[in-house]
């Protein structure tokens, strides 16, 4: 009786799989049946955090292309296939908790996300109770990696950059002093400047190299007075940890002011293709920025090289599948981000959450798009920091600070 049964059930799955076959519901079945009963081809999981909707969405997406980018090229490893599993965050602080909870449940071997800081430092806090390793891209907030041993970083910090844009104003530029504009109480650039300052004091050997620090007011819409000021003193680097955004609204008053021989330096997230449209309605402008990537050519003592072989493929790659679009600075650390993912499993020889935090942490010299990376103790990257200019309407790079 027992055989017999036996087979009407098996017969009854097999008729609803014919039926379900070719139907939406049938993947719902198959996810659910298979997985449950362990019938399932074996994959290794690796997670993506990102806000695929939102304010942030555009970022987000641009990771998540750099990631999918990476999977293609490498889509297995240890003989299995690599399955994507997605999180959104919503851009909102209030999902990103659940959002990492889902992930967590379905046990990826590595998480890779999210943008934005303070997403981050949720999710950091809740992989690090999990001891799930996770390779952020573009937050900088050191938090991130301090506060979680298995969180890794493949873009470098605001103290990194504040230090490299510094030595590209002192060594590069060769200016003795600079201005800084920030906007009041701001905490989230109080290390990138503190770091700018402290560098420029050490290179210059000078304690008033830095006389004038304007603070802004977040309803400020006129900056004159304090651009005249800066223009009088004759000062001719200004460093601007403020959002594009405000940027853009200082930068044309500047350009109102003909500010045309002062350069006028941004973070890194200013490293987008609206400042390029600005910069061709603002052509007389002196414009830099930090950037991950070596943007089409790297300076090295005054002699232009070729880019590396890994970013120029993984521009020609990112081309030919996003239909000729300018690769971005997201999608490249999320391209790098998976790449040292799927090296460090293959390098674990499994999943083993410790060995792959520390197959990832003994990496050195991994060459990825946005240059060469070697993670420190703390999780976060030694690679070289570069400094754009704005050039016949792209990036181009004029100086490397290892």
């Amino acid at each position: 009786m027992r055989k017999i049964r036996n087979i009407a059930v098996a017969a009854v799955l097999v008729f609803a799989m014919a039926a379900l076959t070719g139907c939406t519901t049938y993947n719902n079945f198959k996810a659910a049946f298979f997985e449950e009963t362990g019938l399932k081809t074996e994959t290794i999981k690796i997670g993506v955090l990102e806000p695929q909707t939102g304010n942030d969405s555009k970022m987000g997406n641009e990771e998540v292309r750099g990631v999918q980018l990476a999977h293609k090229l490498k889509p297995n490893v240890l003989d299995k296939d690599i399955e994507l599993i997605y999180a959104d965050t919503q851009s909102s602080i209030y999902v990103a908790e659940t959002a990492v909870n889902d992930l967590v449940a379905k046990k990826p071997s590595v998480v890779l996300g999210s943008y934005g800081d303070t997403v981050t430092l949720i999710a950091s806090q809740i992989l690090g109770e999990a001891k799930i390793p996770a390779i952020a891209m573009t937050p900088t907030n050191p938090l991130i990696t301090t506060n979680n041993p298995y969180y890794f970083r493949v873009s470098f910090t605001d103290a990194s950059q504040g230090k490299a844009l510094a030595h590209y104003v002192v060594e590069k530029l060769k200016y003795k002093h600079a201005a800084v504009i920030r906007m009041e109480k701001d905490d989230t650039t109080t290390d990138l400047v503190s770091k700018f300052k402290g560098r420029m004091r050490r290179l210059t050997k000078d304690q008033h190299c830095v006389p004038v620090t304007i603070d802004l007011k977040e309803d400020m819409n006129d900056y004159t007075e304090f651009l005249t000021e800066i223009k009088d003193a004759n000062i001719r680097a200004v460093f601007m940890p403020v959002s594009l955004t405000t940027a853009q609204s200082i930068l044309t008053q500047a350009d109102e002011l003909g500010m045309n021989k002062v350069d006028f330096i941004g973070p890194k997230d200013w490293n987008r293709d609206d400042l390029l449209q600005f910069a061709k309605e603002h052509p007389n402008l002196r414009i830099s920025v930090a950037s991950d990537l070596v943007s089409h050519k790297e300076a090295v003592q005054d002699k232009e090289v070729d880019t590396t072989s890994t970013y120029d493929q993984f521009v020609t790659a990112y081309k030919e599948e996003y239909l000729d679009a300018e690769p971005t600075e997201e999608a490249a650390l999320a391209f790098d981000a998976y790449l040292i993912a799927v090296n460090a499993i293959e390098a674990a020889g499994g999943t083993e959450p410790d060995a792959v935090k520390e197959a990832i942490q003994t990496k050195t010299n991994f060459e990825g798009a946005s240059g060469h990376i070697t993670f420190d103790e703390a999780g976060e990257p030694k690679k070289p920091i570069n400094v754009d200019v704005i050039k016949d309407g792209m990036y181009i790079s004029v100086f490397t600070k290892n």
